[in-house]
């Protein structure tokens, strides 16, 4: 089996990827330590292990060590011009890491950690360029998910984790999900249920006073703690999409096998997607991802070639909950094409209709 290792600067170099006995360990917040002596080893001898966060599951391996930081990049396929979030679990692995910490940075980890934020800091040398990609900064989080924490507390490393899924594929919120993408390519998968949050966390650049992600920590959140801060977007004073100092920007994300159609708020919002399942039924198997309470036409529901999957109307939480698992289970039924009913952008919403975006292929 080969991989292609993606640099900076050079086209895509074939190299071998080494094929593993994927091992899954159901692991609970009660668990004994014991249970995470396997996946401690792992991590400290350099290798890759899967684990759950409150947000999704996560790939992590030695920040510290530029040897088992490339692991991630080549199990997930991951280009490596796209830079890595770094976890820890307490404050003085922190301090570590960064060359400062700023007062607003220190409020904000007062009010949202451990949680789904990640704070980009000025990098101390023990960070390798790996991680960043050559850039001065480094993001970083601290997980409020309890095997995550205690995973981490175990290894007595920050670990470098972005999701545990095939670059560019939907992000994994179940166990199942990662040993779908990655059985043999990743050693060990650590089985904690689903994911609470269901989508990536929010990563803040307070020098630029952005939000280059959103995430599990809503905008509304944050502006209580920053209230100047905007969401970047490509109109911004900064094109950031050509060396991201943070993931989620460059590259494109969270698709799945099925074509994704958005339909966006607005005028004759029912009819547009009424329409799309029309012109598209004969011949394709359609998925309705409904986030609305409106009826739908019973001829569609008769259909062999209809599946409506509903997540939540009015709960942009549940939606993002449900997003990225959405998506595989209509992959898993043979659907071609996706409708995604777009919601609201306040709240949970605005990571929700990022997510989307990057996914679909057309909109309505």
């Amino acid at each position: 089996q080969q991989y292609r290792l993606y640099t900076h600067s050079s086209q895509p170099i074939a190299m071998e990827l080494p094929h593993y006995e994927t091992i899954v360990q159901p692991i609970t917040a009660t668990s004994p330590d014991s249970d995470y002596q396997q996946a401690v080893n792992i991590l400290r001898d350099n290798h890759v292990v899967a684990f759950p966060t409150e947000t999704v599951y996560g790939l992590g391996a030695n920040a510290l060590s530029a040897d088992a930081v490339t692991k991630i990049f080549t199990t997930k396929n991951r280009p490596m011009d796209n830079p890595l979030i770094v976890h820890v679990s307490d404050y003085e692995m922190l301090q570590k890491l960064v060359d400062n910490i700023s007062e607003e940075a220190t409020a904000l980890m007062d009010k949202f950690w451990p949680g789904p934020l990640t704070i980009l800091f000025p990098k101390s040398e023990q960070i390798p360029d790996e991680v960043v990609c050559g850039l001065s900064t480094v993001a970083i989080r601290m997980p409020q998910h309890p095997i995550a924490k205690q995973l981490i507390h175990l290894t007595q490393l920050p670990l470098a984790a972005p999701s545990a899924n095939l670059s560019g594929r939907p992000s994994p919120t179940t166990a199942n999900h990662v040993y779908q993408d990655l059985k043999g390519r990743c050693k060990y998968i650590i089985d904690g249920g689903s994911c609470d949050v269901g989508v990536e966390s929010t990563v803040i650049d307070l020098n630029r006073r952005l939000i280059l992600r959103p995430g599990g920590i809503t905008i509304e959140q944050i502006r209580t703690v920053i209230p100047d801060i905007e969401f970047y977007t490509n109109s911004s004073k900064e094109n950031l999409e050509e060396r991201p100092p943070t993931p989620g920007l460059k590259y494109t994300h969270y698709s799945p096998k099925a074509q994704v159609v958005l339909a966006h708020l607005g005028d004759n919002f029912e009819e547009r997607i009424f329409e799309c399942i029309d012109s598209n039924i004969e011949n394709k198997k359609i998925g309705l991802i409904h986030n609305y309470d409106f009826d739908i036409p019973d001829k569609y529901l008769l259909s062999e070639n209809f599946v409506l999957h509903p997540l939540g109307v009015d709960r942009p939480d549940l939606v993002a909950r449900g997003l990225f698992n959405a998506f595989r289970e209509l992959d898993d039924q043979g659907i071609n094409l996706i409708i995604f009913e777009g919601i609201d952008t306040k709240l949970e919403g605005a990571a929700v209709m990022n997510r989307v975006k990057k996914a679909s292929t057309a909109t309505i």
